[in-house]
């Protein structure tokens, strides 16, 4: 699988590849997500180069600066006020999509339940990475993009803590076993033990930068604070996600207004953007060069991956329309405008996280029913990203919310 030191060999051309997309998407107005994954693909299926993409590399070396990044932007008056929003797309949300797509495997290609739930729970989380990439391309800000972002982090979570659950009743005699109860415990102690981390991490640092004046050194500590916060809180059996975007939120909301000039807040931002399009581009090319385009011969596997795809939009159509928007009518009145709801359904996109979950498998647990879960995975992935990346942002500017527009405004004053 590829590791670090092998990333850092083909980084040079990966990057060179990453600046000609960019270029490219920009002249073709085309999301750039959605044009690194389709020029992977490309060059990995014209020159037979497929890096293989490793578990530890997503979640620790991608995943943390992207998060930190991202969650510097979000406001947390905008989280408080849509956490109802938020929890009820994380929770129930997550389990119904997992469980659509565990009953379209079951009864549609008969996989067995057990192993149709696997694949179902490895696909429901919706990806930070992805959604942070989206909202950024078009210019989201304020009550949307906290709920659709906030959705992202939150259901990693519970989808990491569903995904140990499932493979237990998968794979009974490989795995240790743990029951519903068990999950719910773990899944609170990990938020707990995150948000505690997040919290300590995020307040140290700005106490650290209150006693210097110099950005260099504000740069460095927001390093420590990105890394530390998720590096300290995995050890402690925590969720990392969430103790970088709550240390995120902190300095975003607190520290860099109060012990940063004016100049080093300016080169902070512009430090986390520019590592977050790095990161962004290689993760996204990355994606595009692992998939074996060849793989596709399989008509069995063919049929998996749309019903898959079927499931999880059907999924999600449920979980808005059934429970989503009737307890924003009946409980924030005003706050949820209508012309939010078909972006928020189209704006689940699948991506990094369902590839590091499905990657954690071993290699005699990726083939199930003749189906090879990898290439299941990575083939809904990037159906995701090319199909709801290229035509999110004509939808957005279809429902007036692009930069600038509604979806910028404060939610608790819009009126529909």
């Amino acid at each position: 699988m590829l590791d670090v030191s092998e990333l850092q060999e083909i980084l040079p051309e990966l990057l060179l590849l990453c600046a000609i997309v960019a270029i490219a998407a920009q002249y073709l107005r085309i999301p750039y997500t959605t044009a690194l994954a389709v020029a992977g693909v490309g060059v990995g299926s014209l020159y037979g180069f497929h890096p293989p993409l490793s578990r530890d590399l997503i979640l620790l070396a991608f995943l943390p600066p992207l998060l930190f990044e991202g969650s510097l932007n979000i406001e947390l008056l905008q989280l408080g006020r849509h956490w109802k929003h938020i929890a009820l797309l994380a929770v129930p949300g997550t389990l119904v999509a997992a469980g659509t797509v565990a009953l379209g495997l079951h009864l549609v290609v008969g996989m067995a339940w057990s192993h149709a739930m696997l694949a179902g729970v490895i696909v429901a989380s919706t990806d930070p990475v992805s959604v942070l990439a989206t909202m950024k391309e078009h210019g989201i800000s304020g009550g949307l993009r906290a709920i659709l972002e906030g959705e992202s982090i939150f259901n990693d979570v519970v989808g990491i803590l569903l995904f140990s659950l499932a493979l237990t009743w998968a794979f009974p005699g490989a795995h240790e076993r743990h029951d519903i109860f068990e999950t719910a415990a773990e899944l609170v102690a990990e938020v707990g033990v995150g948000v505690g981390v997040g919290v300590g991490v995020g307040l140290l640092l700005h106490r650290l930068m209150t006693t210097v004046n110099d950005h260099l050194i504000e740069t460095t500590l927001s390093i420590v604070c990105c890394y530390g916060s998720y590096v300290l809180a995995h050890s402690l059996h925590g969720s990392g996600v969430i103790a970088v975007v709550v240390s995120a939120l902190l300095i975003g909301n607190y520290g860099v207004h109060v012990s940063m000039s004016k100049e080093s807040r300016a080169r902070l931002t512009e430090f986390w953007e520019v590592i977050a399009f790095l990161v962004n581009s290689a993760v996204f090319v990355l994606i595009g060069l692992a998939f074996e385009f060849s793989s596709l011969r399989d008509w069995k596997l063919l049929g998996a991956v749309a019903v898959v795809a079927f499931a999880l939009l059907a999924g999600r159509l449920l979980i808005i329309a059934g429970i989503l928007w009737p307890s924003a009518l009946r409980l924030d009145r005003g706050t949820f405008p209508r012309r939010w709801l078909p972006a928020v359904y189209w704006g689940g996109l699948r991506g990094s996280i369902p590839i590091a979950l499905v990657l954690g498998l071993a290699p005699a647990e990726r083939t199930v029913a003749g189906i090879n879960l990898v290439t299941l995975v990575f083939s809904v992935v990037l159906l995701s990203l090319i199909g709801q990346g290229l035509t999110f942002g004509p939808l957005l500017n279809r429902l007036g919310l692009g930069a600038g527009s509604f979806a910028t405004a404060d939610p608790g004053s819009a009126t529909e």
